[in-house]
This record gives C-alpha cells, structure tokens and sequence, in this order.
C-alpha cells in the first residue's frame, strides 16, 4: 500500500467501524446494543418478535412460540409519540388474563409501572416514529407485553400479548 493510500483507508475503517458500532440500552447482563433502524424496516417479518404502535394500539406481530436465549424484541413506533414496551416474565399460575385485568382495574395507571407479581421485566423505548431494536435474554416460561404511551406520566397503558419461549 502506497502512503497516499493511506488517509481513504482510514476513512473507509472508520465508516465501517461506525457502521458496526450500537449503543446500549438497559445493560443487563445478557443483553446486548440497541440500535435505531428506519421506520417500518423490519415490521412484517413474522420470526422476529415486534410491537408495533401505529397512534391507536399497540399490536403484536410474531412467532406464538420463541427458542430460548437472546430474542431480538423491537418496538415500531410509528406515532408522533413516545412509546415503551415491557416484556413480562409470567410466575407460575399467572397468565395474560391475570395482566389484562390489571390494565383493566385501573392498578396499572395509577402504579405507571408493571405488576409487581412478574419475574422479570425488560423494557425497549421508541421514540416517535423510530424502530428500537434490543437482544433481551429469555427463558423457557409464558411471557406478556405492555405497552405505555405518552411523553410523560400518566403514560396510557395497553396488555398487547402474551408469547412462549421453549425450547424446539
């Protein structure tokens, strides 16, 4: 390689490196980059797990059932709001009637948060008209999604859907 060369290489490296790079989001162990993608990229495919919310409702589009691991979640906000989706970890004996009844009660606004009877939450943020897409571990167990929307509190808060991860 001639030293004029040089300076197009190191350009080149850096656009790849940017290219490669993601932020982080949450940090827990066993997850990984979130990344921002364009709006609506990756909506329809039906083997990745994704809320969309289009201003109205939040829907779920993808698999019943999941394998076990790293599960890439997104959630494609396609309003001119902020949305946030958390992914529950049902205990056993609980199911998505259990968290319908919660949004239901009115126990979900008021708490502006999750039940306090999940395992575990994970949580992806979109702001408006934005795709956020997260690795979130997950285990063989039932688990729910909610989905707050607004800028601020008292966020609306809908019971989406429940999914299965298992192993095949």
């Amino acid at each position: 390689m001639r030293f004029r060369d040089l300076p197009v290489c190191l350009v080149a490296a850096a656009l790849l490196f940017a290219a490669c790079g993601g932020g982080e989001e949450g940090g827990g162990a066993g997850e990984s980059e979130t990344t921002v993608s364009t709006f609506g990229q990756f909506a329809d495919r039906a083997d990745l797990p994704t809320v969309v919310y289009d201003g109205e409702a939040c829907t779920y589009i993808g698999p019943e059932t999941v394998a076990p691991g790293p599960v890439r979640m997104t959630l494609d906000n396609r309003s001119d709001t902020r949305a946030r989706i958390d992914i529950l970890r049902f205990p056993e004996g609980r199911t998505f009637e259990d968290l319908v009844a919660y949004v239901d009660s009115g126990e979900a606004a008021a708490n502006q948060d999750s039940p306090d009877w999940v395992d575990q939450t994970r949580k992806i943020r979109a702001p408006a008209n934005q795709l956020m897409g997260a690795n979130r571990t997950l285990f063989d167990n039932t688990y729910g999604i909610l989905c707050y929307i607004g800028e601020a509190e008292p966020f609306e808060i809908q019971a989406v859907a429940t999914f299965e991860v298992l192993e095949e």
